[in-house]
Formats: structure tokens, sequence, C-alpha cells
């Protein structure tokens, strides 16, 4: 049975510059399998696919980025990822951000 968070709603201030920001109010909504996170392969998937949706949104949100472009959407990505898993606070998917980090 899936159950996703209500609303992971990150408001996630980069750590870069104001400047590097596309805006100032960024936030994502993550639904959140918390049944996959019981296993180890399961918040592995889980984390990935987290993942996967976070870097389609840092790069669409830096899209007019034409200087430094990998740089800011790799802050974008690190600077997220580190507020879910926060948020999270699971340990099986906290384990496979450190794996992949």
């Amino acid at each position: 049975m899936i159950r996703s968070l209500s609303a992971i709603a990150l408001a996630a201030s980069l750590a870069v510059a104001p400047a590097f920001a596309a805006s100032d109010d960024f936030q994502m909504e993550i639904d959140l399998n918390r049944t996959q996170l019981e296993t180890v392969e399961g918040a592995r998937a889980e984390y990935s696919r987290v993942r996967d949706e976070v870097h389609t949104r840092c790069v669409a949100e830096h899209e007019d980025f034409h200087f430094a472009k990998t740089y800011v959407v790799g802050q974008c990505e690190r600077q997220t990822m580190k507020k879910i898993v926060a948020h999270v606070g699971d340990a099986n998917f906290t384990e496979a951000h450190f794996t992949y980090s």
C-alpha cells in the first residue's frame, strides 16, 4: 500500500549565491512510498526515483543558465536531496543517500 507523504513541500533555499537561484521560492512536492523504505533495496529504489525527479526539476528550474549550469544544477540537486533526506528521517533512505552521494 502506498502511503505518500501528504506534501513534502520543500522551501529549498539553495546554498549557492542568490544570483544562481532561478526563483526565490523553490518548492517541490514529492510522493514517497513509505513501504519501500522498509528494506534497503526498496529504499535505494525509492531514493533513485526521487533523485531523478529532483534532477529533472533542478534542470528545469535553471534552464536559462548558460554559464556554470552544470555547477548550479549540481548544487540544486545536492541541497534539495539533503533537505529531503532530513525531512524523511528514515535510516534506510539516509543510507541510500550516503551510498549514492
